[in-house]
């Protein structure tokens, strides 16, 4: 969790910049953020309260990108559907099978 606090961080004046796309911004997001997160996931162990944090921190780079403050009142079911993601479980089971 660590290590992609600190990939997004570094990346904060893309999520800032205007000039980019939200479908750039997304695959960046995916390409070095989220495969960090995801690096070495087959072999955790996934109980209900891991799950929950990195779904929030999740949630919380998502709303970061798409300029969306929790005072919006807008749900993550809404951002994940902005950004055209799937839950980061059903991410996580599907690589698992794979």
């Amino acid at each position: 969790m660590g290590k992609t606090n600190g990939v997004f961080g570094r990346l904060t004046n893309i999520w800032r910049d205007n000039g980019l796309s939200l479908h750039t911004k997304i695959r960046l997001y995916e390409a070095l953020v989220l495969s960090t997160l995801l690096y070495g996931e087959e072999t955790w162990s996934m109980n209900v309260s891991n799950t929950k944090k990195l779904e929030a921190a999740r949630h919380r780079w998502q709303r970061k990108i798409l300029k969306i403050s929790w005072k919006d009142m807008i749900t993550n079911k809404t951002v994940r559907e902005t950004t055209g993601q799937e839950t980061l479980e059903s991410i996580i089971r599907e690589c698992r099978l794979r």
